[in-house]
């Protein structure tokens, strides 16, 4: 996410330049349950998933969320950085066809799409004829090498990391997750610098095992592939040893695990962090360090966006264009807004604001009816705080 302009806290550690835009290394969420926070998340992961899966025929429907609104398009517009070039893409589209797309890199447009009208790239313009009306030009342009598409393509299928993937979701979608963790087996240098950050944040874990077997598939096209196993060895308090499966540790650990990792790995290849519930499966003093991981020590350009709901998040040294806060309206349609958009120049006041109420972003909660539903006079409730024990 972009800074915000005029603000000079913290510029050198919780900043830096991407090509010509200047962003935040983290950002945070805020919210009440079911505002609409997770949302977010799941817009990046269903942009990521249109334009890496592509589609297989007209006769399949794009993957769509219309985040409960039933009617109108999706529609995506993001900017990104892939090896020091600044790309704009945007997206729109419905249950059936695309009805708008663009791909610009440096401000030059490399592609752009209407309903009436495609400007296809030089390399591919005889092809145009060959683009379904359902299928992403920017899936297209790539899988045919147009090198400005495969460039961008890279940076959805590759530096888009949402650790939640690897636990909650299909048995594919974890498989190759899996993949992610694949250094680990190939670097040694990294590996050992991994368990050396592992044991420094005290998990107790002595070893990383990985081993790559051959597996039966259920694709046509091929009777085996190769997976990758990971288990942790841990030592018990009598000093034995005993081994656990990555998949059968806790997501605290997998979350810390894959983070590190990366950027260990990344010194030059920026990465985006998208996480769910930042706080829910960390301690708070691991929550502090990977705070100072990525504001302070993080060099390597990757930035994390994560929600939450840790409000002593904002005693940490943050700036105000780095706090977020999602409300819904009372038809259901969310907001984001920064807490620099509320005029905020200090993190200091931020936490008891928010406290308060004073953003939205609040979780409204009517005692009354509750007490209604439980049958809950006002007199028994007094009655029951009269009570000594």
């Amino acid at each position: 996410m972009e800074v915000g302009e005029g603000i000079t806290d913290y510029t050198k550690e919780n900043t830096m330049s991407s090509g010509e835009i200047d962003v935040v290394k983290s950002s945070f969420i805020f919210g009440g349950n079911a505002s609409g926070k997770t949302n977010v998340i799941r817009a990046f992961q269903l942009l990521r998933q249109i334009v890496v899966d592509g589609t297989p025929s007209n006769l399949v429907t794009l993957p769509i969320d219309t985040f409960a609104n039933e009617s109108g398009d999706t529609n995506f517009k993001i900017h990104f950085t892939k090896n020091g070039n600044l790309y704009y893409y945007e997206l729109n589209y419905d249950w059936d066809a695309i009805i708008n797309e663009c791909l610009t890199m440096n401000g030059v447009v490399i592609f752009k799409r209407t309903v009436d009208e495609i400007t296809m790239p030089p390399l591919i313009k005889d092809l145009k004829e060959s683009l379904r009306v359902n299928q992403p030009l920017l899936f297209f342009a790539q899988t045919n090498n147009v090198p400005e598409a495969k460039e961008a393509y890279e940076w959805f299928a590759q530096d888009i990391i949402n650790p939640s993937l690897i636990s909650n979701n299909s048995y594919n979608q974890y498989l190759q997750s899996l993949q992610l963790f694949k250094p680990l087996h190939t670097n040694l240098e990294l590996k050992e610098n991994v368990l050396y950050f592992l044991r420094a944040a005290d998990f107790n874990i002595r070893d990383i095992i990985t081993q790559e077997i051959e597996m039966p598939t259920l694709e046509a096209d091929k009777k085996s592939e190769v997976r990758l196993i990971i288990n942790f060895e841990h030592e018990g308090p009598d000093g034995s040893h005993f081994v656990i499966n990555y998949n059968v540790e806790s997501i605290g650990t997998q979350i810390f695990l894959l983070l590190i990792m990366t950027i260990l790995e990344n010194q030059n290849n920026s990465k985006l962090f998208l996480i769910d519930e930042f706080d829910r499966s960390l301690h708070p003093k691991l929550v502090n360090i990977l705070l100072r991981i990525f504001n302070e020590w993080n060099h390597t350009g990757t930035q994390l966006i994560a929600t939450t709901h840790d409000t002593d998040i904002l005693d940490a040294p943050l700036r105000t264009d780095q706090i977020w806060f999602v409300d819904k309206s009372y038809d259901g349609v969310s907001t984001l807004d920064s807490a620099f958009d509320f005029n905020e120049q200090s993190i200091k006041d931020i936490k008891k604001n928010y406290q308060d109420g004073l953003y939205g972003a609040d979780q409204i909660i009517n005692d009354a009816m509750m007490k209604d539903i439980l049958g809950i006079s006002d007199h028994e409730e007094d009655a029951h705080h009269g009570e000594t024990v």
